[in-house]
């Protein structure tokens, strides 16, 4: 069999890390084949669940792929197309964005040349294909490459880097066409094998499903390591990951629900907890606790698209978010606990005839670039 390599980058942007490439190095546009060629350079799939033979590393947040290209739309500068790969089944899903790897799409534009800068503040427009939305990703640029160093630190990610700030623009119905896929704040629903449960579905940047942890007799401050041993709360959460999928119309049946869309969550009011570097977290530090699913596991921070959305949910009255949140907490600056820390979002909510619409949300992330070279298929 011949040898192919192929160029790409390999980078950090938030607390997720991917292989990026460019589209026109790529030697097919087929999305089945390009399914085989992500699968093999991830090395997905590994029932041993490491990912040894490939770029991969056993969990979600560094099990993607994405592809970056010129723009040609009006309103972006950049195209970027991202991939969730799964880690032990044969499984490349394009049906969603990486709110973290998005923090690095534009720094990777400018550094590989697609975008011209100009020095200091820059702001690059980016078309994320998945949900067919404009993101804004600002950043500084020093001696025409983006500059990596900085003061600011993010929740998960030891050390200070500089700061992307990424600006949703419409963030609303990414992936199902609606802010409130059901048209409630909150919807009941009957779970085989555990009876009734209140949910709310908010659709920004990514569908996300919200239970109050207390509903499912959980703390909410559980460590992902708890959670993922519990088997029997883990396996009732996806049966209502499910189930939302069905009833939001992201899959035809509950059986046949993607891996990697809806997100779920549970959330709860803010309380003290310890995080995965042993710090104390205070619930005075926070407006709200969150513990985040991707994948089938849950996530040791949160999803960048997550944080986008529980600043959304948050803000809209009446959701589980907006009614657990602290009270009198800031819509532009919620305090989201993860199991890593605290991270910062943001939403703007208007009404719109009568209805609540998401003008805009507000996230800042980190990047850095790893390595630059070829993969080998």
């Amino acid at each position: 069999m011949s040898q192919n390599w192929i160029k790409a980058t390999y980078y950090r942007g938030g607390t997720s890390k991917g292989v990026f490439f460019q589209k026109k190095d790529l030697p097919t546009q087929d999305e089945k084949e390009l399914n085989k060629i992500f699968l093999k350079v991830i090395g997905s799939p590994d029932p041993n669940g490491r990912q040894l033979n490939g770029m991969g590393g056993g969990v979600s947040s560094v099990s993607k792929c994405v592809i970056i290209s010129p723009s040609e739309r009006d309103d972006a500068d950049v195209d970027y197309n991202f991939i969730q790969i799964a880690v032990d089944q044969p499984i490349a899903e394009w049906n969603n964005n990486c709110g973290n790897l998005s923090g690095a799409v534009g720094p990777y534009a400018v550094q590989e040349g697609i975008i011209k800068p100009k020095e200091g503040e820059n702001k690059i427009r980016i078309y994320q294909v998945n949900t067919d939305k404009i993101i804004h990703s600002t950043f500084n640029v020093k001696n025409g490459k983006p500059e990596i160093e900085g003061d600011y630190t993010i929740a998960g990610v030891y050390g200070e880097s500089s700061k992307v700030r990424l600006d949703y623009l419409e963030p609303g119905g990414s992936g199902t066409g609606k802010l409130l896929p059901t048209g409630n704040v909150v919807d009941e629903i009957e779970i085989d094998g555990f009876g009734k449960i209140k949910v709310s579905v908010v659709d920004a940047a990514t569908p996300l499903i919200y239970i109050q942890a207390e509903d499912l007799g959980l703390k909410g401050t559980e460590s992902p390591d708890e959670l993922d041993g519990n088997a029997e709360k883990m396996e009732i959460i996806q049966k209502i990951r499910r189930k939302c999928a069905f009833m939001t119309g992201l899959s035809k049946s509950e059986h046949e629900a993607p891996m990697n869309t809806p997100r779920i969550g549970i959330v709860t009011s803010p309380k003290d907890y310890i995080s995965l570097d042993k710090s104390n977290i205070k619930g005075d530090d926070q407006d709200i606790t969150a513990r985040m699913f991707s994948m089938g596991k849950t996530h040791k921070a949160i999803m960048g698209t997550a944080g986008v959305n529980i600043g959304v949910a948050a803000a809209i009255e009446g959701t589980i978010p907006n009614l657990i949140k602290r009270k009198g907490s800031n819509p532009l600056e919620l305090r989201a606990g993860n199991p890593s820390g605290v991270m910062t979002a943001g939403a703007i909510i208007e009404q719109v005839d009568g209805k609540p619409h998401a003008k805009s949300a507000i996230m800042y992330r980190t990047f850095r670039p790893l390595m630059r070279g070829e993969v080998l298929v």
